[in-house]
Formats: C-alpha cells, sequence, structure tokens
C-alpha cells in the first residue's frame, strides 16, 4: 500500500475523565506525532498541550462520564479534538497560566460546545525552517 501526502488516518480513545488516565492520551499523542514526522521538540510541545487542554477540561466533566479524543494524522501534522460532557455553559478558562501555554504550543487551538459536550482541539504542525 502506497501513502499519499494527502493521506490521513484517524484514531479514536475513550478513558475515564479522571486525571491518572492523562499519562495513557499523553503518550498516545506523542507516539502518534511520531508518526507524522514532527521533531522532538514538537513532540514535547504537544505532550504539554495535551496536558494543558484535559487539565482546562477535567473540572468541567460531569459524573462517571468519559474523556474522548480523537486524533487526525497528516503528513507533518496532528489535529487532536478532546470531549468531555459538561453542564451547560461551561467554558474553560481563558485567562489563566494553563490556556496561556496551550496557546503557546499550540498551532491552532480552539474550543467548541456541542449541547452537553465542551471540546477544545489542537493543532501542532511541523515547522519548516527556510535558510
Amino acid at each position: 500500500m502506497t501513502e499519499s501526502s494527502t493521506t490521513s488516518d484517524e484514531v479514536e480513545l475513550t478513558l475515564p475523565a479522571k486525571p491518572e488516565y492523562v499519562s495513557v492520551l499523553r503518550s498516545l499523542a506523542a507516539t502518534l506525532a511520531a508518526r507524522c514526522d514532527l521533531t522532538v521538540d514538537e513532540i514535547d510541545d504537544l505532550r504539554i498541550a495535551v496536558d494543558e487542554a484535559v487539565g482546562l477540561l477535567l473540572p468541567h466533566s460531569t459524573a462517571d462520564t468519559p474523556l474522548k479524543s480523537w486524533f487526525r494524522m497528516t503528513p507533518g501534522g496532528i489535529e487532536i479534538t478532546t470531549t468531555v460532557c459538561a453542564e451547560s455553559g461551561a467554558e474553560p478558562d481563558r485567562v489563566g497560566f494553563a490556556w496561556t501555554v496551550l496557546e503557546a504550543v499550540s498551532d491552532e487551538l480552539g474550543v467548541e460546545h456541542h449541547g452537553e459536550e465542551l471540546t477544545i482541539r489542537v493543532t501542532k504542525r511541523r515547522q519548516i525552517l527556510t535558510p
């Protein structure tokens, strides 16, 4: 099978919405990012982004609901969408330190609301250095 430069793969992971499972999500993100040819520094940034995004979502998760994540991989980039069930009107803290770090280590960042779901989407791309 030959891969095209526009081919993307997707992976879905569902975990309990508890802090002790964040390391599983972070490890999977790093492994998948390596498949996308991100540099070691970019993979470290992605690990930090996962930590911060989940840290902003978990306080809003309703009892006994899962943390769902989707990974969309393309050559040179990865998009991670993470969702929890939350009370209506729940909003991550966008003025605190965690959000500032998340903005600094992400190439794209967004928050979405779909009914009772609160979602943070993070995109990281390989940076092409020009001489």
